[in-house]
């Protein structure tokens, strides 16, 4: 339904940007007003408390807040007033299964992954360096115009 309701936005906003936005804007604050309201406020309280493991529909509306937020932000600065070409990630989307296919293979290798604490924010750098060499790989491959298609 949340896919539909992103491209019912964004086909029907070509008109005016500023439509856009503010649909996206929109739909960014009833969904966390929703979330908010069927978890109280709170990640274990509530009527529906927030939970990843099982999808819980306070978890799916917080999560759908956000990405609102972020599309309507990118949409912002990308299309409407153009401070931004959306660098790295338009090399990297160019090669996606090149990608997604090596991070799978290469998971286990350095600089990808190495022994860490199992601690959030050792974990999280981790992650962080991962995704910032694969970036940088979709942007030699961009650079010399390597482009891995099925």
């Amino acid at each position: 339904k949340q896919w539909y309701q992103r491209r019912v936005v964004i086909t029907a906003g070509k008109s005016s940007r500023g439509s856009t936005i503010g649909a996206l804007s929109v739909l960014s604050v009833v969904t966390l007003v929703i979330g908010l309201i069927l978890c109280k406020g709170t990640i274990t309280g509530g009527w529906v408390p927030i939970n990843k493991n099982l999808w819980s529909i306070s978890f799916v509306m917080i999560t759908s807040a956000s990405a609102y937020f972020l599309l309507g932000l990118m949409y912002l600065l990308i299309d409407f007033l153009h401070l931004w070409c959306g660098s790295p990630f338009n090399s990297a989307g160019k090669n996606p299964l090149f990608l997604y296919v090596g991070s799978y293979i290469v998971y286990s290798y350095f600089p990808f992954n190495w022994q860490t604490a199992q601690t959030h924010a050792a974990l999280m750098l981790q992650s962080l360096v991962g995704t910032i060499c694969w970036l940088l790989v979709g942007l030699y491959l961009d650079y010399k115009k390597k482009y891995f298609k099925i």
